[in-house]
């Protein structure tokens, strides 16, 4: 369930957020706008204002007399020749070469009349700070009520679109259920009946069939336990106990000599004794991975070096990883044309996490180093 999962957060950043990206456009346009509105409304009721006024003082001379004209309820500046003669208000940083501008949220107009002895300017303004405000609150509420719609939308569509995949997947994990559950008693009579062979027949350690037999056998039964660690880790009862974690390594060793020895590697052994609490189906299953992989993707005649002391567990074989990260990925292989699921160095690293242990894989100089630290 975990790649669904992935696929479904990924869906719901890419939808959540494109989607915003394209609201946020449409409303900073629809702002612009609606700004642009607010302003030239307020323009041309001031206009209005400027032109009553004028209309309204036409005949008392006030220019000439000196006379105060009625003011109305709008703020009036007048200019003569672009200086301040009087007004309801006095301007300030008042730009006469432009016909409207706007200073401390208030837009202002500038009217010029001009006379045969010089230019009349005729200036008003409009506080239009309220409603900006509300203009931004109705935008805040809007684009706050549209992220939760998308929102919304985003985890319905994506339950929809999903739902096939999350179906595949549990079709998938059932078959993987019942397969492992069928495999698992022809494959314990194969190798029962092999090791009873061996044992009876001495004469079968030496046969290259019979250890073909041997090896595809194994083969098999590492697959069946990857495929049963990934589907069953957290049923299965963990049983700590104090191994020769040395002794152990031997044994795996001895278990793969066939498979060293067909591939024509030579082996290197710097192995200090060691006692480890585990349980023992954990650090087997850490050691076959290890050496599998190492035999796998290892050219053939070139070394293989298996190194314990007390503080890790290193494995250095000859090859090449190009993404050391994602081969830790479950169902990632880093060379197609081998065998395999992906699955060896994914369960290696779950189970060094199970543990506490830090599992560290790198490769350089035509070498691969994986390493178990088994203190921290």
């Amino acid at each position: 369930m975990l790649g669904e999962r992935k696929s479904f957060h990924r869906f719901l950043v890419v939808y959540i957020t494109s989607s915003l990206f394209l609201l946020g456009i449409g409303i900073w346009f629809y702002y612009k706008m609606s700004y642009q509105m607010i302003i030239t409304n307020n323009v041309s009721q001031i206009k209005k204002e400027i032109i009553l006024f004028i209309e309204k003082n036409q005949n008392n001379h006030f220019l000439r007399t000196r006379k105060h004209p009625q003011y109305l309820d709008a703020p009036i500046a007048i200019y003569i020749n672009n200086l301040f003669k009087f007004g309801s208000f006095t301007p300030k940083e008042i730009d006469l070469k432009k016909e409207k501008f706007i200073h401390d949220a208030k837009v202002y107009y500038v009217l010029h009349e001009y006379k045969r002895w010089g230019k009349i300017s005729f200036v008003s303004y409009k506080d239009i700070s309220n409603e900006v405000e509300k203009l931004q609150i109705h935008i805040a509420l809007f684009l706050s009520m549209s992220t939760v719609f998308i929102i919304i939308i985003a985890f319905v569509l994506g339950r929809i679109f999903l739902r096939p995949m999350k179906d595949t997947i549990e079709s998938l994990e059932e078959f993987i259920a019942d397969t492992t559950h069928e495999i698992n008693t022809p494959l314990s009579n194969i190798l029962i009946n092999i090791e009873l062979a061996q044992e009876l027949y001495p004469i079968c350690k030496e046969s290259e069939e019979f250890n073909k037999i041997q090896n595809s056998a194994f083969r098999i039964s590492k697959l069946f336990r990857d495929l049963s660690f990934v589907r069953f880790k957290h049923k299965r009862k963990i049983v700590l106990e104090v191994l020769h974690l040395d002794e152990v390594i031997e044994e795996r060793l001895q278990f793969f000599s066939s498979f060293i020895k067909n591939k024509k590697i030579y082996l290197m052994k710097d192995i200090k004794p060691m006692d480890i609490e585990i349980d023992r189906e954990d650090i087997i299953r850490i050691l076959d991975n290890l050496l599998s992989n190492a035999i796998k993707y290892s050219p053939e005649k070139e070394n293989l070096l298996v190194k314990l002391s007390l503080e890790c567990l290193e494995v250095i074989n000859s090859g090449e990883i190009k993404n050391t990260k994602r081969v830790l990925e479950k169902f990632v292989r880093d060379n197609k044309n081998e065998g395999g699921f992906g699955l060896g160095l994914y369960i290696v690293q779950k189970i060094c996490d199970n543990y506490g242990y830090k599992f560290s894989l790198s490769s350089f100089n035509g070498k691969i180093y994986s390493k178990v630290y088994f203190r921290n």
